[in-house]
């Protein structure tokens, strides 16, 4: 065993003992990692792996659930067998691998791997992404963060760029009220506060790196839907805690490294459209979707010149053809009576978290910052003061 490896032992021990002489025990934790296989893949999957070992958290309170989706390029289990296996329970905690038949991706694979992840009746379940790396104590601040705020059921870690690694990837994450999520302080130094984001509210967790409260997701209506395949369930769930009267928090002091990168999420076009209107007419009230319908259709017009000056002109038409099947229609009548059944908070409520503006710092133009904005901003206003339920 390494010296550092020897060190992370002696801190959550010791943190095990304080636990203990409070009189009780360190919560249980599942981190849920959905592995997916090719060159880069590997790479991620030794980055992630290795960076756990140095997990300063009881070696007997986490444990690590992988579920692996079939990829065209083969499978991560046989890599994951013969290299982290043989770890488990002594460098790393105990691990179980689900080999899943079918990629349903992010959001049918973390399902899948929660329902055997409550087996084991965890406090809290982390989910993480495979391009991810960790800090020694990054589980133990995001849980003594959300142990502190009982109302918290998603508490995000601060999430850095792993390219480069002094600037945010995200502390957070704005959704603008026509259903646009887009993260807070990206390429900026973890202090800097100042400008727009400073002052705009953090509506939903990044998936790539959060803790949820395992007692309070079968409350609300579970954890995510495989129809959603990716993108948008983490607005989901965030957005279904929030109607029920709990909180989504933020743990600075908890830090992960992200290989995130735009272009890659800007090619799933298609989910990113799709599960935005999903989400809307899921979890907004009809008298709002009623209200915001102008503003969405000319922001229709506005993301289908985008996506043809792109060249996503056929993803977007196909996101809207998803919403002519019936079957869409009968999965969003079922979600509506989950929201119905667990909502406590109004969707006046709901506004205060959201925004106006679209600040994704990628995309950014002209035309969206002096006339798109603006406009969308005192709709925004208006909504605000009008919406009352």
């Amino acid at each position: 065993m390494t010296r550092s490896e020897t060190v992370a032992g002696q801190i959550g021990d010791e943190m095990d003992k304080i636990y203990h002489a409070a009189g009780h025990g360190m919560p249980l934790v599942v981190v849920q990692v959905i592995s997916y296989w090719s060159e880069e893949g590997k790479k991620d999957l030794q980055d992630l792996f290795a960076s756990l070992e140095m997990v300063d958290y009881p070696r007997d309170r986490w444990r690590i659930v992988v579920i692996d989706n079939p990829s065209p390029h083969g499978r991560a289990a046989d890599y994951i067998k013969r290299q982290w296996l043989v770890k488990a329970g002594v460098t790393l905690p105990e691990i179980t691998l689900i080999e899943s038949d079918v990629n349903d991706g992010f959001s049918g694979g973390h399902q899948r791997g929660w329902q055997v992840t409550r087996g084991f009746s965890p406090d809290y379940l982390y989910l993480l992404n495979q391009d991810a790396a960790v800090e020694p104590q990054f589980l133990w601040r995001v849980v003594q963060s959300a142990e502190e705020r009982p109302t918290c059921v998603a508490t995000q870690s601060r999430i850095m760029l792993k390219q480069t690694p002094e600037l945010l990837n995200t502390r957070g994450n704005a959704l603008h009220f026509l259903g646009f999520g887009f993260t807070l302080g990206y390429r900026t130094p973890p202090l800097f506060k100042g400008g727009l984001e400073g002052d705009t509210p953090a509506f939903y967790a990044s998936g790539a790196g959060v803790l949820l409260r395992a007692s309070v997701l079968e409350k609300i209506g579970g954890l995510f839907e495989s129809t959603y395949f990716m993108y948008h369930e983490d607005v989901d769930v965030c957005w279904r805690a929030r109607l029920a009267g709990y909180d989504v928090c933020y743990a600075d002091d908890s830090v992960i490294y992200h290989r995130y990168e735009f272009s890659r999420s800007i090619k799933k076009f298609y989910w990113m459209e799709r599960n935005r209107h999903l989400t809307n007419l899921i979890n907004y009230k009809i008298p709002t979707l009623l209200l915001i319908a102008p503003a969405a259709l000319v922001m229709e017009l506005g993301t289908l010149y985008f996506a043809v000056k792109s060249g996503w002109g056929e993803a977007k038409m196909k996101s809207w053809m998803h919403f002519f099947k019936p079957s869409t229609w009968v999965f969003i009548a079922r979600r509506r009576s989950v929201v119905r059944g667990v909502r406590v908070a109004t969707d006046r409520q709901m506004l205060q978290h959201m925004v106006g503006v679209i600040a994704n710092q990628e995309v950014n133009n002209l035309l969206l910052t002096k006339l798109v904005n603006p406009l969308l901003q005192i709709y925004f206003w208006i909504l605000k003061l009008i919406v009352r339920w």
